[in-house]
């Protein structure tokens, strides 16, 4: 019998994900043998559960929040992106090394274009500014955007997020009163049991928006946008399935078919 690979999703709370559903799927479609777990640390035990899940002959790992900025300083290697946002959501035991990696942005754009999404002369603005919008901001570069803005209630992240896009472009802090072509929402008030507090005249009759989360219906978020007039509303499933098939196939040198799978889970 083939030897199962093992592999999982670090998160806190990480019952919802649907990593494993994505990863089995594709794993059928490889004709191998995988187990992929859930596994939830406390919020400073990330290191010694992901050193035992390595240590247990754990192939590879994603990695959701909060546990992104940690994952990039457990590795011993990292990719130009993850260095260049500071997180990673992903990780590789290859070599005797742990190695991680990024997906998040490259899955972004994978499913802006799946949606025909035409980034060319659009004003952008990004809510939140931790490790996930780190990771949207850098995939923004040689994309010919009018604007990137980034509305954060944390200065210090606000900063770190300028600092590291310095050199690709500038990076405008939310002033009152402006709207958006695209509006992108990283942080996770969606699975937040409190209502939206953000300002609504960042909608107007032409802002797509796009939340990172995902539900099973739609987020909170989406119906926020709807209920403000946003022309389209968009949820993290279709990025979450694009930047999951980045990380298998740094796993498995596979590439993974993801067209069919955002119906199938839709239809769960």
């Amino acid at each position: 019998m083939d030897e199962v690979k093992k592999f999982a999703v670090f998160g806190n709370p990480v019952n919802h994900s649907l990593s494993p559903f994505i990863h089995k799927e594709f794993a059928k479609q490889h004709k191998i043998n995988i187990q992929y777990k859930q596994i939830e640390p406390e919020s400073d035990d990330f290191e010694t559960h992901a050193q035992s899940f390595f240590s247990k002959k754990g192939l590879g790992a994603n990695v959701t929040i909060p546990f992104k900025d940690q994952a990039f300083m457990f590795a011993d290697q990292a990719d130009d992106i993850s260095k260049q946002c500071e997180c990673a959501n992903t990780l590789w035991h290859d070599g005797g090394m742990i190695k991680a990696f990024n997906t998040d942005g490259l899955g972004f754009i994978s499913d802006l274009n799946n949606k025909e999404i035409i980034l060319t002369d659009m004003s952008v603005l990004i809510i939140g500014a931790g490790g996930s919008a780190r990771s949207i901001a850098n995939s923004f570069a040689n994309k010919e955007i009018s604007s990137l803005t980034v509305m954060s209630r944390t200065q210090e992240n606000i900063d770190r997020l300028t600092n590291q896009c310095s050199g690709m472009f500038d990076i405008k802090k939310y002033s009152e009163g402006q709207n958006f072509d695209l509006v992108i929402n990283t942080t996770p008030v969606s699975m937040m049991n409190r209502e939206i507090s953000f300002p609504k005249d960042i909608i107007n009759s032409n802002t797509i928006s796009y939340d990172l989360f995902y539900a099973r219906n739609s987020t909170k978020f989406q119906t926020w946008s709807k209920d403000n007039g946003a022309k389209s509303y968009y949820d993290g499933i279709g990025m979450l399935i694009e930047q999951a098939a980045l990380s298998y196939k740094i796993w498995n040198d596979f590439t993974p078919d993801t067209k069919s799978l955002e119906k199938m889970i839709r239809s769960i």
